[in-house]
């Protein structure tokens, strides 16, 4: 206790360097999990351009990136794996985020991406592409 009658506790955060170091077997399964991680990241990117009933399989590709990006960001942050990998699994982590959230959006809007989407097939012409874009896409400016 000091004079005024407070008593300060001061707490004991286990330091990285008091961390016993990695196994062989732990850094393997961590970098197990970050290469699943962008090849699930990469899965969706590219197949997020399907179109309907299709748009749901990158949908399940980026919930299981997520959920397999935070389990590897946790794995490198514990590990200690130097510090550019949290960074790259953290910006990797911002991406797969906003891809899903636009194709949970979309697949929300079920109807309404349908419609665009046939739309979009039948346009043969760019004025038919600007015509389905000025219909179905209000935010977007007419050229």
């Amino acid at each position: 206790m000091n004079d005024d009658g407070a008593q300060h506790q001061t707490s004991t955060l286990s330091a990285p360097e008091n961390r016993p170091a990695p196994t062989e077997q732990q850094k393997r399964s961590t970098v197990q999990y970050v290469r699943v991680f962008w090849l699930l990241l990469a899965a969706t990117l590219l197949s997020s351009g399907l179109v309907l009933p299709w748009k749901l399989l990158p949908l399940a590709l980026g919930i299981a990136a997520l959920v397999i990006g935070v389990v590897a960001l946790v794995k490198v942050a514990r590990r200690g794996m130097g510090p550019l990998m949290p960074v790259l699994i953290s910006l990797g982590l911002v991406i797969t985020a906003l891809t899903t959230l636009g194709l949970t959006g979309m697949v929300l809007l079920w109807d309404e991406t349908m419609t665009y989407e046939s739309c979009m097939r039948s346009a043969l012409t760019l004025d038919g592409v600007d015509a389905c874009e000025a219909e179905y896409l209000p935010f977007q400016q007419v050229r």
